[in-house]
């Protein structure tokens, strides 16, 4: 029943289709540099960019797997860099200079500003362990777990290639806790992922991986199974990581699940309140084709 938090590099708001601009200053120490040096990312930079999509996920840092935060800050600094790439391009034919530009900035300003207004009352979007209790309370059938489920965490090469599978698990085995490490090293992944799987139903893994199902089935939480296993053309090194019985899922177990969800509700719900109270408070209802005198189009 793990809930991964799952945050996308967004922009800040996009129901009010909100520029994504970096606004947050270059200070602290240079994380990037291109080889030429005319392109840097300051740390200052990403950690005001993580901020700002935390947020506007309603997510916390302590929520974000390691792995998934090491692999957010990529993103960002890929970002950072590509923007201030095309930015330079756009100054090498003097495109800063345009009225394009010099007019757009002042609007990506107040887009921005706005953002922070939503951000700032949805701020306020909380859920107490309670709430979610009564929501747990009244649907445990939601909760139940109908047979044994595993959480595994798999290095995964050609079966063709012993020599490689056998090394991976021996350095599993002498280094339990860096097996993510070794997920990169030895299947090559280059998005971050550390080889960790979904809940699976035991049944579901006996249908699909047999060999796989019978080696983890007496197997304790943290094992590293001794040997490889083949299935069809590919070699597995298996760690486990959950082993969970069927039955109700005990509460703390799924709280922090529950609570994201409501909170999101929450969020969705404030967000059209404050449309509403804005659109309410400065008359904005009323715009249509009688009040609106339509700029003429310029062919």
């Amino acid at each position: 029943m793990k809930n991964k938090i799952k945050i996308l590099i967004v922009t800040v708001l996009c129901i009010l289709a909100l520029a994504c601009g970096n606004t947050g200053g270059k200070s602290g120490k240079v994380v990037f540099e291109s080889e030429d040096k005319k392109i840097k990312v300051y740390e200052s930079e990403v950690n005001f960019q993580l901020e700002r999509e935390l947020e506007a996920a309603g997510a916390e840092l302590k929520d974000i797997p390691k792995e998934q935060l090491e692999q957010m800050k990529l993103d960002i600094v890929k970002n950072i860099a590509t923007t201030r790439a095309f930015a330079l391009k756009a100054k090498e034919k003097k495109l800063d200079k345009d009225k394009k530009y010099t007019e757009g900035v002042e609007f990506t300003k107040e887009n921005f500003l706005a953002s922070i207004a939503m951000l700032d009352r949805l701020n306020s979007v909380n859920v107490t362990d309670d709430e979610a209790k009564k929501i747990y309370e009244a649907n445990l059938k939601n909760f139940e777990r109908p047979e044994d489920s595993v959480r595994l965490q798999l290095i995964v090469t050609p079966a063709s290639e012993k020599d490689k599978a056998e090394a991976a698990l021996k350095e599993a085995k002498a280094n339990p806790v860096k097996f993510g490490e070794l997920v990169r090293k030895y299947t090559g992944v280059q998005n971050g992922s550390t080889g960790e799987t979904d809940e699976i139903p035991m049944s579901a893994l006996a249908e699909k991986y047999a060999p796989i199902s019978e080696a983890v089935k007496n197997a304790q939480k943290g094992q590293i199974i001794d040997n490889v296993i083949i299935v069809g053309d590919e070699a597995y090194i298996v760690k486990v990581l959950e082993k969970n019985p069927k039955g109700v899922v005990a509460f703390d177990v799924v709280k922090d699940q529950i609570k994201a969800q409501m909170k999101a509700s929450k969020r969705q719900e404030e967000t059209q309140k404050f449309m509403e109270d804005v659109t309410r408070e400065f008359k904005l209802d009323k715009i249509n084709k009688d009040t609106v005198k339509l700029p003429e189009t310029k062919k």
